[in-house]
Parts: C-alpha cells; sequence; structure tokens
C-alpha cells in the first residue's frame, strides 16, 4: 500500500495480532489470526472430535442472550451440527433485534428502519471486471438456507432478493449545490454534467489538491479495494499489521506529513471518518456509485417485503427454545473447589409488558455450561459481568467501543408525486438544504404503478441523530415533511396521509445503538480479546466483527461464535465443518 509510516508507529502494530501455533490436544480460536484467516488455521487442524466424548459435548447447556440476527443465526448454526441444548434469551417482545422493517398506515408500504441494502456485485471502470462482494455473499447463503428450510411452508416464510436502488439520476440534491438560473435544485445527473453546479472543493491549493491525492492513495486504491471485496478478512489483517489502525487520519495529517492546519482541517472535516480501515470499507462499497470520481459502480439488492423476514422465516425453527421478555441482569461464573470454571450462571427478571406491576420484579437464575452474549455493548454495560481480562473489560465500559445512533422517520403519501412530472425520481435518495434532515429515501419497490401511495424515508445517523432523538414525534415530523416541502414544492403538504413511522434507535431500551463505529486502536486490541472465551462466555455481534453495521457483520460474528464454542467442548470436526460451510468460500481468495 502506498503509505509511508515512521517505523516508531509500525513498531506500535499490536502483538495480539501474531499468531500462536495451536495446541495439538485442544486447539482453541484463540490460537488463531483472529485479525485475519483464522478460518483458513481451523480448516488445517489435523486432530479430530474424541469419539467417546461426542455425546456429552453435544448436551453442553448454552444460554444464548439475545435475538437479534446474531443469536438466532447462531442458534441454526448449533442445531445443524446437533448442539441443541440452547435457549435464547430475548429482553423484548419480538425477535430480529436491529432488523426492524415497519409497514406504514395499515399498507403495504414498508419502511427499513434498521438495515436496507446490501452490496452485491461491483463492475469497475478500469476493465470492466465484476467483482463479489465475498462477505456479503454470507447473507445471501443464509436467505437460501431458510428459504430451503421453510421449503413446505406459506409464501410469508421466504426470504427473497430484489433490486435496490442506491441513486437515481434525478435525485434533487441541495445541501451545499448551485442552483439553475431559474433556481431550480439541480439533478444528480445535471451535477454529472455540469460540475459548476455540484458542491465546490472547501480549497483550491496545489497544497490541498497533493495531499487530498495522497490520502485517496490510501484510501481508495483500487488495488486494495479490489481484495477487500474479495476477501475483507485478509485484508484487515494486512491493515492492522501495517500499522494504520495505531494513527488516525488527523494525527497522520497534522503529525506524521506535517499538512497545514488549514488544509488538515478542509480534508478532515469533509469526513465522517476518522480511522483508515473503516473508511477504506467505507469506499469499496458505497463510495463505488458510478460517478465520475468513482472507480466503479455496485450493484444493490434489498429484502422484497423487508429484512425483518429474516428474523420471521427464523422463528419457527427456535420457537420452542425461545424466551421474550426476560432481561437478562447479570452473568455469573461457577467455580470447582480447584477454582475452575464449569460453568455460568445467568440472573434476569422478566419484562412486564402491560406494565401492570407497581413493584420491581424479582431477581431469577438459571445455570448453563456456556453463555454466548450476542448483545451489543451499550447493554452489558448495564448487566453484572465476571471479571474479564482488562481487554475485554475495557472494550465493554464506558470508554471502550464506540457506538452511533441512527434516527429514520417514514412518512407515508397518498401519491408517488416523485415518479410523476419531467424529472421523476425512482428509487435513489435526495438531500434538502436542510443539513439536520440529511437523505430522504425513495422506495424502490412498486415503481410506476397507478394509484399506488409511498413513502419517504428520512435517515439521519451518527451525532445528528443524538440531537433528533430529544425532539418529540411532532417537532421530528414535521422537520422531515418541510424538507420534502423545500425540495417538491408545498403542494406534497395536501398529500401527506398524516401516517408516520419514527425510530431513533438511542430510545430502543434493549439496544440503545445502531451501529459501532470504533475508535484508533481498538480493532487490533478488541478483537483478539472476543476470540477468547472467559469465564465460559463468549462475545458475540457485530461490533465484535472486523466489519460494521453490515448483515454479514453479525453473521460473520454468529460463526465465529459457533466454531469457538465447538472448538472449546471439543467438537473438532463439527467446528471444521461448520467453518467449511461458511467461511470456506474464502479459503483460497485470490
Amino acid at each position: 500500500m502506498p503509505c509511508q509510516i515512521p517505523s516508531i508507529v509500525l513498531a506500535t502494530v499490536w502483538l495480539c495480532s501474531s499468531f500462536v501455533a495451536a495446541s495439538p490436544q485442544k486447539p482453541l480460536l484463540k490460537d488463531f489470526d483472529a485479525l485475519g484467516a483464522w478460518y483458513d488455521e481451523v480448516a488445517s487442524i489435523n486432530t479430530t472430535s474424541n469419539p467417546q466424548d461426542v455425546e456429552k459435548a453435544k448436551n453442553t447447556s448454552i444460554a444464548i442472550v439475545g435475538a437479534g440476527i446474531t443469536g438466532l443465526a447462531t442458534a441454526l448454526m448449533l442445531d445443524s451440527v446437533g448442539l441443541r441444548n440452547w435457549e435464547i434469551l430475548e429482553a423484548s417482545h419480538q425477535v430480529g433485534g436491529r432488523l426492524r422493517t415497519l409497514y406504514v398506515g395499515g399498507t403495504h408500504e414498508w419502511a427499513e428502519m434498521g438495515p436496507m441494502r446490501l452490496p452485491y456485485k461491483i463492475k469497475y471502470k478500469s476493465d470492466n471486471a465484476t467483482l463479489e462482494y465475498t462477505d456479503h455473499a454470507m447473507t445471501f447463503q443464509l436467505a437460501d438456507w431458510i428459504n430451503e428450510l421453510n421449503k413446505d411452508s406459506q409464501d410469508d416464510l421466504q426470504v427473497n432478493f430484489i433490486p435496490w436502488i442506491q441513486h437515481s439520476p434525478n435525485e434533487l440534491l441541495a445541501l451545499g449545490t448551485g442552483r439553475h438560473p431559474d433556481g431550480r435544485i439541480p439533478t444528480r445527473a445535471e451535477i454529472a454534467a455540469n460540475s459548476s453546479l455540484g458542491k465546490p472543493a472547501p480549497m483550491d491549493t496545489q497544497e490541498y489538491k497533493n495531499t487530498k491525492a495522497r490520502m485517496s492513495s490510501i484510501l481508495a486504491n483500487e488495488k486494495t479495494l479490489r481484495e477487500i471485496q474479495q476477501d475483507v478478512w485478509r485484508v484487515h489483517s494486512r491493515v492492522m499489521k501495517e500499522g494504520l489502525d495505531d494513527i488516525s487520519q488527523q494525527n497522520m495529517l497534522h503529525n506524521i506529513w506535517n499538512v497545514s492546519p488549514e488544509v488538515a482541517a478542509a480534508i478532515h472535516g469533509a469526513t465522517d471518518y476518522d480511522v483508515f480501515w473503516d473508511e477504506m470499507h467505507h469506499n469499496s462499497n458505497l463510495a463505488q456509485d458510478g460517478s465520475k470520481g468513482a472507480l466503479g459502480e455496485t450493484e444493490w439488492r434489498c429484502v422484497d417485503g423487508g429484512f425483518s423476514r429474516f428474523s420471521t422465516a427464523i422463528l419457527p425453527h427456535v420457537r420452542d427454545r425461545l424466551i421474550l421478555n426476560r432481561q437478562v441482569r447479570g452473568i455469573e461464573e461457577i467455580r470447582n473447589a480447584q477454582g475452575n470454571t464449569t460453568g455460568t450462571r445467568v440472573s434476569w427478571v422478566d419484562v412486564d409488558v402491560n406494565r401492570t406491576q407497581t413493584k420491581p420484579q424479582p431477581q431469577q437464575t438459571k445455570s448453563y455450561d456456556y453463555t454466548m452474549l450476542a448483545v451489543p455493548f451499550t447493554m452489558t454495560r448495564m448487566m453484572s459481568l465476571p471479571s474479564f481480562s482488562p481487554t475485554l473489560s475495557w472494550a465493554m465500559a464506558e470508554r471502550g467501543l464506540r457506538f452511533k445512533d441512527a434516527c429514520k422517520v417514514a412518512l407515508l403519501f397518498s401519491e408517488r408525486f416523485w415518479e410523476h412530472g419531467e424529472r421523476p425520481i425512482f428509487g435513489g435518495y435526495s438531500t434538502p438544504p436542510d443539513a439536520a434532515v440529511g437523505a430522504l429515501y425513495y422506495p424502490v419497490y412498486g415503481l410506476n404503478e397507478t394509484g399506488r401511495p409511498g413513502l419517504i424515508l428520512h435517515y439521519r445517523g451518527g451525532d445528528w441523530s443524538s440531537r433528533l432523538t430529544s425532539l418529540s414525534d411532532e417537532q421530528h415530523v414535521g422537520m422531515v415533511l418541510d424538507a420534502v416541502a423545500s425540495l417538491h414544492g408545498e403542494g406534497v403538504r395536501d398529500l401527506y396521509t398524516g401516517h408516520f413511522e419514527r425510530l431513533c434507535w438511542l430510545d430502543e431500551p434493549f439496544v440503545a445503538t445502531a451501529w459501532t463505529r470504533p475508535d484508533v486502536a481498538q480493532h487490533a486490541l478488541f478483537i483478539s480479546a472476543y476470540h477468547r472465551t472467559e469465564a465460559n462466555v463468549i462475545v458475540l455481534g457485530e461490533h465484535t466483527a472486523p466489519t460494521h453495521a453490515w448483515v454479514s457483520s453479525s453473521l460473520y460474528s454468529a460463526v465465529r461464535g459457533a466454531v469457538q464454542l465447538l472448538l472449546e467442548v471439543g467438537l473438532i470436526d463439527e467446528a471444521k465443518e461448520l467453518n467449511q460451510r461458511w467461511m470456506g468460500r474464502w479459503t483460497h481468495a485470490e
């Protein structure tokens, strides 16, 4: 990678990323390269399960805390290799976690309050090569598996994909852009044809241009981005070992490249990222929009009917071992007389969903051999937990792993006015002049159907959403409706039905976050800690994966956690089977 980093920085690469040879007696996941291709090393284990221990191991009792997609997928994966003595403990009244599809106003119009799209393939400009986003193939694989399990069931248990339209040529881009002589807001296509209508660069000095190009050589290097698309985990390991996780982009600009403060502020202030890996991963998918400056164009998919179909389709296969409204308050390590860990004791309270109780519910307990903790640290921070290692404790602590919020508001209109007129919009999103509103997404389904109502979905993440959470429903909806009117005219107010859905994830009592945004050095340090089983507790979730905020991150952690547990209990053959089924496709990546 074309990046010059002083040797003193490279010398600080975390030693925890180094590979330690596994013990032939009992290979454990902690012995492998947590930051990279650990799945290769699992595949190469040359020992097998002890036949005399298999029956007992398969009866291992397991508490899976959290019925998000991570917990649900973990349960299915364990079932698939014969571990069926598990229970899922979920604090809320529903499954799916941050997969949240809402139907608005009693219509068939659906809004994604959680994840809404998946990168599928990319076509590069340089050679017309088409590459698959291999990490996201996990999500399509899960859909195929669920559909096979539910092949004799009703259609609403099928998970099918349809194209997602990331951009439409007639999107209205009002934030920071120019205007036509008659005051009209330019479209995406018009800006592509006439760059003077677009957002001007923050600066026009030679130092700015040179520094911007130098930063792009790291963040948008075509060779590296292709490698990320082909095997994100192997590249992740390499980037960590190159020291890019040890410094922030701001530190690189100020203290290593000695860029002037004005140029550093212009470049750093224009990005939403400070960690190199985070922005590199973003540039491998979201940034490839086919525009003039992009290296290629990403083809996207979404779930027909919404991502909640995943959890709905899994539910029949876990319902008999799923306990809703059970809020875990603590996990205790159980030790024998010799001081060895023999299990975990989970304490919980049953949530009073009807709010008929006037007194706090008493805590109850149950013992399990292992606990798989599949909830974000925003929740574990409020639990009483065992004395974990300093690193894992720090990751879970208030000043540990960073999380981000998001708010969405979906407004239902009696007709799809945006699909009509001289500049119809089909899918994609527009940006109103009000920065607080962010993006306004148009539906990608039911396009151009006569008389069909439609939703416009406002989405704002990060610090903006923390501010929006403080608004009332009326205030937030009014702000979004004003933004729609600023783009499409005051007449749209008469077409608004008054039906809406609003979700700010900071307000969700058993989630309180939207996605993970690790800080500098948190990957190299924390991810290795997640691969170590402590006090018979295994930590799972999208926040424990090298990639974040995608369904594939949750699934990756489910595979990793299931393999980790199987190795812990000595089911080596089953661990290798699961590893090959889910991670094998990347074992021999080019």
